[in-house]
């Protein structure tokens, strides 16, 4: 379990912050998702907490775009799969038998 996030100075929940929204950049969205959940209680009680909204609306974004992105393709891959024939058997990793 986390520390409590109200004993921390707010200069490195801020800190904390920016490594979350930079880390979820190396294609590592939940990152982001983590980084709304665990920080946004905390733009009320800070001294920066307009700093930290910055980078927790960049964070929102970014999980929202990937989640966009995945559900997309999944459906499309889901829906296309029988259709592309060997191309869509070759990338999927549990390969299906007597399609």
């Amino acid at each position: 379990m986390p520390p409590n996030p109200s004993k921390i100075p707010p200069s490195e929940i801020l800190s904390l912050c920016k490594k979350f929204f930079y880390i979820g950049l190396l294609f590592l969205p939940w990152l982001w998702v983590i980084n709304v959940i665990y920080m946004w209680p905390l733009t009320k009680h800070s001294d920066i907490g307009k700093e930290i909204k910055k980078y927790l609306y960049f964070s929102t974004a970014g999980a929202l775009f990937w989640l966009i992105v995945l559900t997309t393709w999944y459906s499309i891959f889901v829906n296309q799969r029988i259709t592309w024939g060997e191309f869509a058997d070759k990338i999927i990793v549990i390969p299906i038998r007597g399609a």
